[in-house]
C-alpha cells in the first residue's frame, strides 16, 4: 500500500502553518487524520517501516505546530508587557 497521499498531505499542512490560517490547518489535519484511520480499513496492509516512517514525519509535522504556538505564546506575552508598560508610562505622564 502507498502512503504517498498521507505524506503530501501532511506536507501541505505543515506548508499551511506560517500562513496563520488555522482553518485550513484544521481541515487539512482533520483530512488526514480520517485518511489514516481509513487505513485500519484497507486489505492490503502497509508495511511496519512505512507506518513508522509516517509516524515519523507526523511527529515532525506536530513538533512544528506546537513550536508556531510557542512563539505565538511568546509574541502575545510580550505584547501584552509592553502594552502594559506604555499604559504605566501614560499614566506617569499624566501626574
Amino acid at each position: 500500500m502507498n502512503l504517498r497521499p498521507l505524506h503530501d498531505t501532511l506536507d501541505t499542512l505543515e506548508a499551511a502553518l506560517p500562513s496563520g490560517d488555522h482553518e485550513a490547518s484544521q481541515r487539512l489535519m482533520t483530512d488526514h487524520l480520517q485518511a489514516v484511520a481509513a487505513l485500519s480499513l484497507v486489505v492490503e496492509r502497509p508495511t511496519d517501516a512505512a507506518i513508522q516512517a509516517l509516524r515519523d514525519h507526523q511527529q515532525r509535522v506536530l513538533s512544528r505546530m506546537v513550536q508556531l504556538r510557542d512563539e505565538a505564546a511568546a509574541q502575545l506575552q510580550h505584547s501584552g508587557r509592553s502594552l502594559r508598560a506604555a499604559h504605566a508610562y501614560l499614566q506617569a505622564e499624566a501626574l
